[in-house]
């Protein structure tokens, strides 16, 4: 009966990501399906774009090109491409709970410059099946409020 137990157990975790279709998303499609890498001066680029199994982290870098200083969080949001779209991948809302400061802003990301980040996929409790995600970041700036968001692909085998 243990090992019964034991078998049904490692099949389960096994079979998590059996499928691309096992990655929980939203049910519609995003609406912006086409995000650059880069827009109005901000660019945001990967350290790594393919992972052998669900990553615990994504490395990233974030660029100011523009003579505007704009602000950075920690915050961002992983996209599943499936039947040829983009889906927002669904996670439990206790992230913001459990690091109240996982927003888009607070952290100056000053003119002309740049910042490595390491995005968490391991804290938002998910798991990354073999598929073509994207990594998705908003940068904001206060005065006069602006957004510009920014996004680029990477692959988990």
């Amino acid at each position: 009966m243990k090992n019964w137990m034991m078998l049904s157990c490692m099949l389960l975790i096994l079979s998590g990501c059996g499928n691309a279709e096992s990655v929980k998303t939203l049910a519609e499609p995003v609406p912006d399906q086409l995000l650059p890498a880069q827009s109005e001066g901000i660019s945001l680029a990967l350290i790594q774009d393919e992972f052998e199994g669900s990553p615990a982290v994504i490395p990233a870098i974030v660029r100011n090109n523009t003579d505007d200083p704009y602000e950075i969080g920690p915050f961002y949001h992983l996209e599943f491409y499936k039947q040829a779209q983009w889906y927002i991948i669904t996670y439990s809302d206790a992230v913001f709970l459990l690091d109240p400061h996982y927003r888009d802003g607070g952290i100056p990301l000053e003119v002309h410059s740049e910042m490595a980040q390491e995005f968490s996929v391991e804290n938002l409790g998910v798991t990354l099946c073999p598929g073509k995600y994207r990594l998705v970041k908003t940068i904001t700036q206060r005065s006069p409020y602006h957004e510009i968001t920014v996004a680029v692909p990477f692959t988990v085998y």
